[in-house]
């Protein structure tokens, strides 16, 4: 009750005051290691997208999220493939609107989606050697951009922390 609580307070007239909208392949300054990203969609079909810097560029690393009736899966490209269902589906409001929320650790990917964790992957038990290379926060790119194969975004957010691990 009191998460739902925090929410409604970040509505101004129907829409959440600071959220900007998704501007697809556009770089985002947002440097993963100090900050969680987070991902407003009303979508329940579709496709989260993000990498921590242009496609063209190397050692990129990429977040995707498939929004599905038949359940939510995930890719953290360079460690899972094929696309793996979260341990713990979301529930889906009566407003469909989901907010995921992603945090990079040096040694893990942590997401949250209407704040209930559905994922914790480890780098280190990627059975891929590249896996902790671009993720372990050495090829941290220090921005972030929204795929133009995104389908889903609509807003996004992002919260400074500090990382015990």
């Amino acid at each position: 009750m009191l998460a739902l609580f925090g929410i409604l307070l970040l509505l101004t007239n129907g829409v959440f005051s600071d959220w900007t909208p998704v501007v697809k392949d556009q770089e985002i300054p947002l440097d993963l290691t100090q900050n969680w990203l987070k991902v407003r969609t009303d979508s329940l079909h579709g496709r989260i997208r993000w990498m921590t810097g242009r496609e063209d560029t190397k050692n990129v690393g990429k977040m995707m999220v498939w929004l599905s009736s038949r359940g939510m899966r995930y890719i953290i490209e360079g460690c899972t493939f094929p696309p793996q269902r979260f341990r713990v589906q979301p529930d889906i409001p009566v407003d469909k609107v989901l907010i995921w929320e992603f945090v990079k650790t040096r040694t893990s990917m942590v997401v949250y989606c209407n704040g209930v964790q559905v994922l914790n992957y480890r780098f280190a038990d990627s059975k891929r050697p590249y896996c902790r290379h671009i993720w372990d926060g050495a090829e941290n790119s220090g921005q972030i951009v929204f795929s133009p194969m995104d389908s889903a975004s609509k807003y996004y957010d992002y919260q400074s922390v500090a990382y015990v691990d």
